[in-house]
């Protein structure tokens, strides 16, 4: 199973060696990291669908690469069908001459019976049941944190279940309603501008759209084909400029997403786009959280909790599925979009307790 080579260990040898493999990534293996880092992540990766994992270590951390094989042997993660050791070729200004170091390539393939968690258990909090909903937000929040409003293709803010509680609490606030659906319309059609010109770009963003509007971002699915109406699939991050929720600065904004309309779809095909609105979810925190990163200015926080209710559980739950389905497909998709480190924790809302249901039966998170 042991292969010896003289290749060298550079980027080029391990995209060559990723192209043999259908859903393979590469682990590079640092003695600078955890060994429980290492871990996590090969498990994350495993769990997101990588076929093939391949572990990849130059001198002192080839020690760790080989404890990192043998854990997930043990956890059956994976299994190991192939290693290979090789040279790294290396040149120094001091010397003419260059100099090899050892490295090492483990692969490994996911065990048929893993099922593993996508997301790290740290990331997720479920709310309890209380006497009335789970509140939109707290009044003393201790981190950056948007809540999720379940809104509609017009891109309304008002009407019935969450998308009428946001109503009545911006309201009250002095929030103008009407602006934000101007806000999104011109968001929606400028993200789709920006995708027709580059099939590759999904959003569009403004700066302080308006007085009560820090800022704005629009993402599409990418596959708009899963949806039946349109705008079913866009998500919304909208910042608040002041009239916080609570007075606190910390309940940053909300999350505005479209969900699917049982009514209009079979069920497998609102399954279906019920999970591409949570990998569309996750994908859109994630890209404001680079973009919050990379920013300059330092304006727009990192969003570091995200309260998430039953998108598509009420009154556009299918009428043949149940609750347990629309929460097994939404975080499905959460876990299809999730990364490590730029995505936000996540607090489930208490609808029957679903969300909890779901995850601890199916190991889904």
């Amino acid at each position: 199973m042991v292969e010896d080579s003289e290749q060298t260990g550079d980027k080029s040898l391990l995209d060559m060696k990723m192209k043999e493999f259908e859903n393979a990534k590469t682990l590079l293996i640092s003695s600078k990291r955890p060994k429980a880092f290492l871990i996590r992540t090969a498990c994350e990766l495993l769990a997101g669908g990588t076929e093939v994992l391949i572990l990849s270590a130059l001198g002192d951390a080839m020690g760790l690469c080989l404890q990192l094989q043998m854990l997930l042997v043990s956890k059956n993660a994976a299994t190991t069908f192939r290693i290979e050791t090789l040279l790294n070729k290396c040149t120094s200004e001091k010397s003419k001459n260059p100099f090899y170091i050892p490295g090492l390539l483990v692969f490994m393939r996911k065990h048929p019976e893993f099922k593993g968690s996508r997301i790290s258990p740290g990331y997720i909090v479920f709310s309890p049941r209380t006497s009335t909903f789970t509140p939109l937000f707290d009044s003393e929040p201790t981190e950056f944190v948007l809540s999720v409003n379940a809104g509609n293709p017009d891109l309304t803010v008002g009407g019935s279940g969450v998308n009428g509680a946001f109503a009545k609490l911006l309201g009250e606030l002095g929030h103008d309603l009407g602006s934000y659906t101007t806000l999104f319309k011109r968001l929606a059609e400028q993200a789709r501008n920006n995708n027709k010109s580059d099939e590759n770009q999904h959003v569009a963003y403004e700066h302080e759209p308006n007085s009560q509007v820090l800022f704005a971002m629009c993402r599409l699915p990418n596959d708009p084909s899963y949806f039946k109406l349109p705008n079913e699939g866009l998500v919304f991050v909208t910042l608040f400029n002041n009239k916080y929720p609570f007075t606190n600065d910390h309940n940053l904004g909300f999350v505005y997403v479209v969900g699917p309309n049982g009514a209009n779809y079979d069920v497998d095909g609102f399954l279906e786009s019920v999970h591409k609105l949570g990998d569309n979810l996750v994908t859109t925190l994630c890209d404001y959280n680079g973009m919050a990163k990379r920013e300059t200015a330092k304006k727009l926080p990192r969003v570091t909790l995200c309260r998430l209710c039953l998108v598509s559980g009420g009154v556009y739950k299918h009428k043949d599925v149940t609750k347990l389905d629309v929460a097994k497909s939404l975080l499905n998709g959460i876990a299809e979009g999730y990364r490590h480190g730029p995505t936000p924790r996540f607090n489930f809302a208490y609808d029957e307790d679903v969300f909890r249901i779901v995850s601890v039966t199916n190991k889904l998170l």
